[in-house]
């Protein structure tokens, strides 16, 4: 019998953000009194935090706030659900490839002063689950992670602060991945902070290039080629009833680990809907910002039909050097992926009526349909 996945538990990013940040989103979200014990927990590991933090912001910080003269980045976007997390872990099997760990996006800035990673990582490895429980993807502290919880722990912007205070999702939407109502001191600082973010991680990673998985950025092309003029991007989709249904079952069985107010079922569902149409919809609007040769779009299908060739055609399309280096590397990786068990999922007719009326314009941009292997329900 194999060995059982650590339990373990989690805790709300904000553990390793600012007292700026966290007064901003302390000061202005209503948070559930039965979350109060989770952030008394949060503000005191955030307490012991500060001298290793303030340390690397001031000493260590200056080494790597630079601009990046290496290879150009690569970002890695699409949908939640749409395998990008699957695509960006075969891909970090390249050696040259550098990447934020799960340790640094949740304490950037206790990455390098050795007692404060002693310390924090070691409580991290005890408190991580073994696997995500929205998707039984395997978690641990060194393993890729996207970056969109770093970016806010010194600056006020970051979609992901949803999963604390969920009500207001579509507000930091509006602001933090379309960037309106933003004052654009704050969207400098996020900046500069990202490249900070960048450097630090090929550093810790040993990598050449910079290797991105993080969803919102997928509505942030304009703001990403003015940091990174000549990154390349993969757009990875899926069938958006697969996308619609995995989501659901990721937010459902993540959320409560995370947020700190209360949130009706049904006004979460409402959301997934909307976030889809505004993240798409600005994707397909604003991808023709990219550079020539610099975009691949590719569908979660066919990495999972094929992946040795949809990677290889990856490399070819966006001129990646060391393919025939990595594939050994990506091959073994992809062989020990085969025992991943994919969650079940059964769905109404009228959700499916509702997503082919929402979501129908990406439905046709991919030439998708209803997926013969999910299980409808009769409504009645």
């Amino acid at each position: 019998m194999g060995k059982s996945p650590k339990k373990g538990f989690l805790l709300p990013p904000a553990v390793g953000y600012s007292f700026g940040v966290l007064t901003y989103l302390f000061g202005n979200h209503r948070i559930s009194i039965k979350y109060l014990g989770r952030v008394i927990v949060t503000m005191l590991i955030n307490l012991i935090n500060l001298p290793f933090r303030v340390y690397e912001k001031l000493f260590i910080n200056k080494k790597y706030q630079r601009d990046i003269q290496d290879n150009a980045p690569i970002f890695i976007i699409g949908h939640w659900r749409s395998g990008t997390t699957h695509l960006h872990n075969i891909l970090c099997q390249d050696k040259q490839m550098g990447y934020v760990n799960t340790f640094q996006s949740v304490f950037p800035d206790t990455l390098f002063n050795r007692m404060g990673r002693f310390l924090f990582e070691g409580f991290a490895k005890i408190l991580i689950p073994g696997i995500r429980k929205g998707d039984n993807v395997t978690l641990g502290t060194h393993l890729p992670q996207e970056e969109e919880f770093a970016l806010g722990d010194k600056t006020p912007i970051c979609f992901y602060y949803f999963w604390m205070f969920p009500r207001s999702l579509l507000r930091f939407y509006d602001r933090f991945i379309r960037f309106n109502h933003i004052d654009s001191f704050q969207v400098a600082s996020w900046k500069k902070d990202y490249k900070l973010l960048v450097n630090k991680a090929l550093k810790e990673t040993g990598g050449k290039i910079f290797l991105s998985k993080n969803p919102p950025n997928t509505g942030r092309i304009a703001e990403i080629l003015e940091i990174f003029p000549n990154a390349r991007f993969i757009h990875i989709h899926r069938n958006p009833i697969e996308v619609y249904l995995s989501t659901k079952n990721f937010f459902d069985k993540m959320l409560p680990h995370l947020q700190l107010q209360t949130i009706a079922p049904s006004e979460l569902d409402g959301y997934i809907i909307e976030l889809y149409k505004l993240l798409m919809k600005d994707y397909l609007e604003d991808r023709k910002l990219i550079p020539e040769n610099n975009l691949i779009e590719l569908s979660f299908k066919s990495l999972e039909s094929d992946p040795v060739s949809c990677i290889k055609s990856i490399y070819k399309e966006l001129n990646i050097d060391g393919f025939d280096r990595a594939e050994p590397f990506i091959e073994k990786y992809l062989s020990r992926m085969e025992s991943y068990k994919k969650n079940k999922h059964y769905i109404s007719e009228a959700i499916i009526a509702k997503i082919k009326s929402e979501w129908g314009f990406s439905m046709k941009e991919w030439h998708y349909d209803t997926p013969e292997h999910i299980k409808i329900l009769n409504d009645e």
